[in-house]
């Protein structure tokens, strides 16, 4: 949730469409009521309240998503069927608490259909408007390697708020100078960004030391050129840190990486309360699971592991049984494939509605565990993928969660290529930990359990 707001140009188009949908419920009232229709205080209230729950659904929706949705079909039917299931929501909870439902309702259908015409029309526009030659920003990329690959994917698959990527200068005998987007070498900079226009440097050159044009990108950056290192460019649009060439010493030197004794608090009061008050309300349905697991198939209901816990200290994890007793028979650690045979009829169920993860509340209130965090993962698991992934140590700087952000990016992680993608997540929830970003986390994970994203 945190990441609608971390880009300004979707937090405006949030506000705006919020204004939008507030505008069109207030008209559907007015329509409704004829000459009772007077726009009040009160009623524009009422429509804000109608307005938040239909943007909660755009956003379960992907429809605020760091990945903007270009095509106009699947945008308008994302955006109708969003709306349709908000509607379907406000419709339930007028029928049990207000007088005047059916009233009521007939004004939010009205509203929310005119706007189930009017987002995908104000998105295409606005999409447009960003992409045209005034309005974009010309991007042009420094460098040849990983980073710099990486940053054009991301510029053309993220929201860069209508950046334009032109094309990339690389060092003189470089092998990648004959690719089709390569404009020129290093020392053609001043001509090439007069000549196209530049209003963006990106740069990703791996190798800077005496080779990178230094007095040509200051003079274009007093001329209002925006010079921007690939990594932090990297960073802020994709939400992950490019571990490929992270250095050691942006993490002691860097901005983050470092906790307040007052958000550790937070987050250890968010912890015990979540817990607390999950563990009395689950307990009916942990009941039921634990009975439905016991007539399944044979052997204990609960299933306890060791894992790796804050600064590699091993702790024991509770989890639901969802795998048969004899399922690491010969004593070998490995992941859970998609469709693992070892998964029991029961198994499959609660592994995909997560509720095998209940007891791990457990080892949140006992402090071994936090809500969020990166995944636990085994001992073994650990020292095996320390030698393989630079940095993957660092994960174990802060506490590990019953979820993450890393969880609700990416799907589930069972090569060391996906344990790669998820340190990126995890990293850059590292640097940036807070108690908001715990409670954004959390508000995502909902969106995961309930599409059942990235389980096995």
């Amino acid at each position: 949730m945190l990441e609608l707001f971390r880009s300004r140009r979707r937090a405006i188009v949030w506000f705006v469409e919020a204004g939008l949908l507030v505008s069109l419920v207030c008209a559907g009232a007015a329509a409704i009521e004829g000459h009772r229709g007077v726009v009040t205080l009160a009623r524009v209230l009422d429509a804000a309240a109608i307005t938040l729950v239909a943007q909660a659904s755009l956003y379960y929706h992907g429809l605020y998503g760091p990945s903007p949705i270009r095509d106009l079909r699947t945008l308008a039917w994302k955006v109708a069927r969003a709306l349709a299931i908000s509607a379907l929501l406000l419709w339930a909870l007028f029928q049990g608490f207000s007088v005047d439902a059916d009233e009521r309702f007939g004004a939010v259908a009205l509203g929310l259909t005119a706007g189930a015409l009017v987002l995908p029309l104000f998105r295409t526009g606005l999409a447009r408007a960003a992409a045209s030659d005034r309005l974009c920003k010309r991007t042009l990329v420094l460098g040849s390697g990983p980073l710099a690959d990486a940053v054009i994917t991301g510029a053309r698959t993220h929201d860069t708020g209508g950046m334009r990527f032109v094309g990339r200068l690389v060092q003189e005998g470089d092998p990648g100078r004959a690719a089709p987007d390569v404009l020129g070498a290093y020392d053609e900079l001043p001509r090439i960004a007069t000549g196209h226009g530049i209003r963006h440097i990106i740069v990703c050159a791996a190798d800077r030391r005496g080779k990178l044009p230094i007095d040509a990108l200051l003079e274009l950056k007093f001329r209002g050129v925006e010079v921007e290192e690939g990594v932090e460019f990297y960073e802020r649009i994709t939400g992950k840190i490019f571990v490929r060439e992270l250095r050691p010493s942006q993490l002691v030197f860097a901005h983050g990486f470092h906790v307040a004794k007052r958000t550790l608090l937070g987050k250890r009061l968010l912890d015990v309360v979540c817990a607390s008050v999950g563990l009395v309300l689950a307990a009916p349905l942990m009941l039921l699971t634990a009975l439905a697991i016991r007539l399944d198939s044979a052997g204990p209901v609960l299933y306890s592991q060791v894992r790796s816990g804050v600064f590699g200290r091993p702790f024991t994890i509770y989890k639901f049984r969802s795998m048969r007793t004899d399922a690491e028979a010969d004593g070998k650690a490995r992941w859970a494939s998609e469709d693992d045979p070892r998964v029991t009829r029961v198994g499959r169920v609660i592994r995909k509605t997560r509720l095998d993860e209940l007891p791990q509340l457990w080892n949140v209130l006992t402090g071994d565990m936090s809500l969020v965090g990166p995944r636990p993962e085994r001992p073994s698991f650990t020292e095996e993928l320390e030698k393989a992934i630079p940095f993957f140590r660092q994960r174990l700087f802060v506490k590990p969660g019953l979820t993450g952000y890393a969880q609700v990016r990416y799907h589930y992680g069972a090569t060391t290529e996906d344990q790669l993608e998820k340190l990126q997540h995890d990293l850059f929830y590292i640097k940036t930990l807070s108690v908001w970003f715990d409670l954004s986390i959390l508000l995502d994970t909902v969106k995961v359990v309930l599409l059942r994203i990235g389980s096995r």
